[in-house]
């Protein structure tokens, strides 16, 4: 026996009815990262509702098996949770922030009896997911299921509130032993040591150093060398030994533009900055080789 569902999929308190259990007409949402976000899956099992899931960080339509992050709700004979099953690989939500309803509801608004059941889950999202589409699966006792995907899915982005992973791996230096490299970020293959070195994670788990140690700023020489740290300080000096000279209300001067300090491209960037900036070279650089490669090819 199926069953048209009214609202079958709410998120934040926004209600969408599916008529497609392989496209939901919503826009993409934005999860905010530390915030809670609500979720609530609206079904009708005829042979009782055994099992309900949610899942985030989907690759594509028909892969739910493969979502980075799933939570299930179980349920006893009686209609009751029976146990709440969180399954990630690392902390995509903080599990102490999780809480999980049901109720029996209207399956449509004209219906008299409630014989559909709403699962709600809320959550604080902690990290972001590499995949955006979501999936709502439900399970009843004759153990029939089906998955309805909600293909724009949710974008979940921002800057992770877990700390960043850490290895220790050999040094490219003999004798310095092992040294702490962290990945730049969820998802990257690039890792940085605390010295500025960064390192390239491949397939086979190996560290390869792309860059050499960075100090900035070495200083040697003049500091009225547009590259020396001292720089800015001596454009400053002469900026303010300019204007006691010109400030003359007889002379009724200005300050023109020769006096203005501007900031040279090396004083504004940061070391995390510069870090980023080679990494991206260092991608186009593999893009533009394997492009070539694929050239030779044809």
């Amino acid at each position: 026996e199926t069953m048209m569902v009214d609202n079958g999929f709410n998120f934040n308190g926004n209600f969408f009815t599916i008529s497609d259990n392989h496209h939901t007409p919503f826009d993409q949402q934005t999860i905010e990262i530390g915030a809670l976000n609500s979720f609530a899956a609206t079904v009708y099992a005829s042979k009782d509702l055994k099992v309900q899931e949610f899942l985030f960080g989907v690759p594509q339509i028909g892969m739910g098996h493969l979502a980075e992050m799933r939570v299930e709700v179980w349920f006893d004979y009686t209609g009751e949770i029976s146990d709440i099953i969180v399954k990630q690989d690392t902390e995509v939500i903080d599990r102490s922030s999780l809480s999980i309803t049901h109720q029996k509801v209207k399956c449509q608004e004209k219906d008299t009896e409630e014989k559909c059941d709403r699962t709600s889950m809320s959550a604080v999202f902690l990290e972001p997911l590499k995949d955006n589409v979501m999936a709502i699966k439900a399970m009843d006792f004759k153990l029939r299921d089906q998955t309805t995907y909600l293909n724009d899915g949710f974008d979940i982005s921002g800057d992770s509130l877990n700390a960043m992973v850490t290895e220790m791996i050999p040094s490219p230096l003999k004798g310095e032993g092992l040294i702490k490299v962290t990945q730049n970020a969820k998802y990257s293959d690039y890792w940085s040591a605390d010295d500025g070195r960064i390192f390239e994670k491949n397939t086979f788990g190996s560290f390869k150093q792309i860059n050499h140690e960075f100090k900035r700023f070495q200083d040697s020489g003049d500091p009225r060398t547009r590259l020396h740290s001292g720089f800015g300080g001596v454009m400053d000096y002469e900026k303010l030994r300019a204007q006691s000279v010109f400030n003359s209300t007889a002379l009724q001067a200005e300050l023109g533009e020769t006096f203005s300090h501007y900031i040279t491209i090396s004083e504004r960037m940061t070391d995390e900055m510069y870090q980023e900036m080679l990494i991206q070279e260092h991608i186009a650089m593999k893009k533009l080789q394997e492009m070539d490669r694929q050239t030779r090819w044809n």
